[in-house]
């Protein structure tokens, strides 16, 4: 009975403990670096281009300059949404975008744009967050390849529907 008490007790701590997740994503698109950067940029038109985006509702600036708070919810091929909401912290336009995730995924995504040959732009995207869910929290150690695939599609996704407005 003693054991069954000491995993009760561990319960509570295991549901807290976030998993984190590191994923970078590298988009190619052959347009100029300005139409890139206000294309992938433009987050309040994801949801009538990228069907992952369920909402977008910028609520404080623009959603490009610093200050500017994004809320988003997000749902993949799994069975669940998230809901977060991204500030931007550092900006330098046609370059970079830094942004602190609050809410179902807390920490950082930075957008990176460059130019890797006269006609094509590399947008990449290193998204570093952890699970707040108690839920996620508890199937992550089984299920963390599943999310990570999970990603990719929902990013796999995202290229696909912003590339014909990017090139287009």
């Amino acid at each position: 009975m003693e054991e069954l008490h000491d995993v009760e007790e561990h319960i509570p701590k295991i549901l807290r403990v976030p998993e984190t997740y590191h994923f970078v994503t590298d988009w190619r698109f052959r347009a100029p670096l300005k139409k890139v950067w206000s294309v992938v940029l433009d987050i309040e038109r994801y949801p009538g281009w990228w069907k992952n985006f369920r909402r977008v509702a910028i609520t404080r600036g623009d959603g490009k300059s610093v200050g500017s708070v994004i809320v988003c919810e997000v749902r993949g091929s799994l069975p669940y949404s998230l809901k977060y909401a991204l500030e931007v912290r550092e900006a330098e336009e046609y370059r970079y975008i830094l942004l602190q995730s609050t809410g179902d995924l807390v920490g950082t995504g930075r957008w990176e744009f460059s130019e890797v040959e006269p006609t094509t732009v590399k947008a990449a995207y290193y998204w570093d967050v952890a699970t707040t869910s108690p839920i996620l929290n508890l199937v992550a150690p089984l299920a963390k390849g599943a999310l990570a695939r999970n990603h990719e599609r929902v990013m796999a996704n995202g290229f696909a529907a912003l590339r014909p407005h990017v090139e287009g």
